[in-house]
């Protein structure tokens, strides 16, 4: 079984306060749980308003699957005009038991 994580550490440009900043997580959490169900959460930066770390995850039988769903889940957040990605950390973890 492989665990994918990923966090990332966005600016929003259309976040004058923190309800704006929540409206535009809840949207792409929304987004990314229904189209590629990837379990979602802001993760750090939770009072700053124009600052958000988003941690995403999923499980798979696959590595190479696994792979391919975080690349289209980093293209899919690249590609929201919303926020720009400041920062991205990928891991892949392999639980053996």
């Amino acid at each position: 079984m492989y665990v994918g994580v990923l966090e990332v550490q966005i600016k929003i440009y259309e976040a004058f306060n923190l309800k704006d900043k929540r409206r535009i997580i809840k949207s792409t959490f929304d987004k990314v749980s229904k189209i590629y169900n990837f379990s979602c959460a802001e993760v750090e930066n939770l009072d700053m308003i124009n600052l958000g770390s988003l941690g995403f995850s999923c499980v798979s039988n696959s590595y190479s699957h696994l792979e391919e769903r975080l690349d289209q889940l980093i293209k899919f957040l690249d590609d929201d005009y919303r926020f720009e990605i400041i920062n991205l950390e990928r891991e892949i973890i392999n639980v053996n038991y």
